[in-house]
This record gives structure tokens, sequence and C-alpha cells, in this order.
């Protein structure tokens, strides 16, 4: 194993995630991981008002996001514990599940590892979440923290 993909939404389950990754990882000094957090921005609200017109914003949504990211990749670096030299921090927007399984299969990782929810068996029925949909359409094999 030589690349890992972290999926984050600063949540305590994707925090757990990455403490237990920090822990497989003190034994495999090789392994580089990339942190990922995805803004989940409707298209259709990504430039534009609710008219549909093009927006220009006095600070672009790219620039928002990012800035709202940076806390979240940060307390997710932190609890993964391993040197900084070994993780890339990656901001993507779009559906989460979609965007992690598309960085994966482009950039060849070899684990995804993402956190869970603990939606309970109803809601997850009913609305499903981010890690099945990984588990289920993943390139490579994913470990779901609980």
């Amino acid at each position: 194993m030589r690349r890992v993909l972290l999926a984050t939404d600063g949540s305590q389950g994707s925090l757990r995630a990455a403490r237990t990754l920090g822990a497989m990882l003190e034994c495999m000094p090789e392994v580089e991981v990339t942190v990922l957090y995805v803004a989940h921005v409707p298209r259709e609200l990504y430039m534009t008002d609710v008219y549909g017109n093009k927006v220009v914003p006095e600070i672009p949504l790219d620039v928002m996001i990012r800035r709202s990211a940076e806390p979240i990749l940060n307390s997710t670096i932190e609890a993964l514990g391993i040197p900084k030299e070994r993780v890339r921090a990656e901001v993507q927007v779009g559906d989460p599940a979609e965007e992690i399984t598309d960085l994966a299969r482009l950039e060849e990782y070899d684990l995804i590892v993402v956190g869970s929810r603990g939606l309970g068996p109803v809601k997850e029925i009913l609305l499903g979440s981010v890690s099945n949909r990984v588990l289920h359409t993943a390139p490579c094999p994913v470990l779901v923290v609980r």
C-alpha cells in the first residue's frame, strides 16, 4: 500500500477514522495520505442566484469554500497524527460520494478511509450515506470506521 485517501467532513466519525488510520500507519512510513474535504454545493446554486442569473460574488465561492474547509482539514490532519510531509490536503465541490470515488479512480489510490455517521437502519435506507455509496462504488478497498 502506497497511497490512501481519507475523506473528512469534520464530524466525530471522520476524526475517529483519521485517528484509526494514523494508528495503522505508524509502522508504514512509506504510505502517503490525501485528506479530502468535499463541499456539497448543488451545481445549480454554484454561480447563479435563485432565478438562474449568473452571480459574481464579492468573495468567490471557491475562496469561501477553501476558507471554510481549512479548519476541517487541519483538525483531521492533526487527528491523523502522522508527519505533515506525508499528507496532502484536497478540497473538491460536488456530491461527496461521487467526488471521493472519482478522485480515488483518477489518482489510483490503494485504499479509501471514511467515517460512519451511524444513521441507524431506517434513516440509512431512506437517506443513504456517503460511506455506503463509497463502499459500493469505489475502485479500491474501503475502510469504514464506526
